[in-house]
């Protein structure tokens, strides 16, 4: 089993479980992120016992924010003491993964997303199991025969338990199929990553309209048969829109990215390295 990591995705859900009684050393170093880090590396290894595994990390400006400037625009800012505490998280984990030997992926000028969209449907095809560890529900497009999904979970005030996600409860948390996540999404749209989808189109809207249409296409050709009014009109003044959303929300599966499994063998940690830094984070 190959098991790829959202990085950046797993990095904020722990810093921010605990943003408002962040973990801090006894210097005062917020350390709530990479205290997430650490246990996950550790249950990852103890509980799931996975050959390969990858950390993916976003590089640069991807296309969806040359095609949409306004992609991911609504995130919040942190302000100056919460920015320097998260840079400083960075670093910290950059040096944990490699006191761990995780191996770090980069493409630049790509969202982890497609990178792991690509290396997934690369180790499908060559046989091997591939585990997406990640709570975006972007992913749930890629499940099928050989791609499961690993929701991490997370602590802190709106805990998230750990979930593991396949073929056989695929549909669960949208309520349609992976085959139909993108046409879903590009309904719905995404607000954590300001994709605008179609307003007036709602969860239980989106997943009806699916299952008596089919798909986005037929949805579009058809708008003006729809008998509900409301997403008759959303439809007909929306299908900019939706099609936009479309290529925002579908991942690339062509990356240029090579998987070479033997660079990704889940290795036993430098021992030194990380008793040095886990003590100097004071995680004893």
């Amino acid at each position: 089993r190959l098991f790829l990591v959202d990085g950046y995705a797993l990095i904020y859900r722990a810093f921010f479980a605990m943003i408002s009684r962040p973990l801090r050393t006894s210097k005062g170093e917020n350390t709530s992120a990479a205290w997430g880090v650490v246990n996950f590396l550790m249950r990852l290894r103890e509980k799931y016992r996975p050959d390969y595994v990858a950390w993916v990390n976003d590089a640069g400006t991807s296309f969806r924010e040359e095609r949409y400037p306004d992609y991911k625009s609504t995130r919040e800012k942190l302000d100056n003491e919460l920015q320097a505490d998260f840079d400083r998280a960075l670093e910290r984990i950059c040096a944990l993964l490699e006191a761990f030997r995780i191996p770090l992926v980069v493409v630049p000028g790509y969202e982890a997303d497609d990178v792991i969209g690509t290396l997934a449907t690369r180790a499908a095809e060559r046989g091997l199991q591939a585990v997406i560890v990640s709570g975006d529900k972007d992913f749930y497009q890629l499940i099928g025969p050989g791609i499961a999904l690993l929701n991490p979970g997370r602590g802190g005030p709106a805990a998230v338990e750990e979930t593991w996600v396949d073929e056989s409860n695929a549909s669960e948390r949208l309520g349609v199929p992976p085959s139909r996540v993108v046409d879903y999404l590009s309904l719905v749209g995404d607000t954590s990553d300001n994709v605008p989808g179609v307003k007036g189109i709602g969860d239980k809207g989106a997943q009806k309209l699916l299952a008596e249409d089919g798909d986005l296409d037929t949805l579009l050709a058809r708008a003006g048969e729809i008998s509900a009014k409301r997403p008759r009109e959303a439809l007909l003044a929306q299908a900019d829109n939706a099609r936009l959303s479309r290529e925002l929300v579908t991942l690339k599966r062509d990356v240029p990215v090579e998987l070479d499994v033997a660079d990704l063998t889940l290795k036993e940690p430098d021992r030194e390295a990380a008793i040095r830094l886990l003590t100097e984070l004071e995680f004893f």
